[in-house]
């Protein structure tokens, strides 16, 4: 994987990092092109954003996401901006590949609720809103338990609490955010991971597993 531009000033990932598990296998990333497409709306990454994106979407020799299996696992302080990172990188992949279906989920109906509100502003920054499926509600709908955020291309990101049942009976999901793993089930996650199991992304499903430790 090519090495990291990132200033010798700009604390990298494995500098501010307690601990970093990197797959094997990782020959390049998909990362330049969220980083891009991120970039054409606005947003800049710090050094370790850059170094976590690289791992995070580091693909294998035959062009497969190295954490598809595992997951992408971030144990990580409150107030870091983990939900701006993600959710700038869900964004950029709903437009680089229409027809992107993702969930987020958190255990508690207050904590994905914020987390819905908080990537409704993202979606309407100036650069972002025009990509938002048309209409009168914008391709986003509030109702509790309906929360999302659908585009022009048809990818849709899609929020709700595990704690009332959602993410059961899915499909078909390309990428999956489980917010709050600290207080994740095992039920929960036999419910909701095997729909990533069908996911038709040409780089394999995605599984981000984040949260912030007792």
């Amino acid at each position: 994987m090519p090495k990291s531009a990132t200033p010798s000033s700009t604390p990298r990932l494995s500098e501010v990092a307690r601990h970093v598990v990197i797959p094997k296998g990782i020959v390049t990333t998909g990362w330049p092109a969220v980083e891009a497409k991120c970039a054409e709306m606005g947003v800049q990454f710090d050094g370790w954003q850059q170094g976590l994106g690289k791992v995070a979407l580091g693909k294998r020799k035959d062009g497969k996401y190295a954490a598809t299996v595992g997951g992408v696992v971030l144990s990580i302080p409150r107030q870091v901006g983990k939900t701006f990172f993600v959710g700038m990188i869900l964004i950029a992949l709903c437009l680089l590949f229409p027809g992107l279906t993702v969930v987020w989920t958190a255990h508690r109906t207050r904590t994905s609720t914020k987390t819905f509100q908080t990537m409704r502003g993202m979606a309407l920054r100036k650069k972002v809103r025009p990509h938002l499926a048309p209409g009168r509600s914008e391709g986003i709908r509030t109702t509790n338990g309906e929360q999302e955020i659908r585009f022009r291309n048809d990818s849709v990101i899609m929020f709700g609490a595990r704690e009332q049942g959602f993410g059961r009976g899915f499909d078909q999901v390309d990428i999956e955010v489980f917010d709050e793993a600290q207080i994740l089930t095992e039920r929960a996650v036999e419910d909701m991971v095997p729909a990533a199991n069908q996911s038709s992304h040409p780089a394999g499903a995605l599984l981000f597993f984040m949260g912030t430790p007792p």
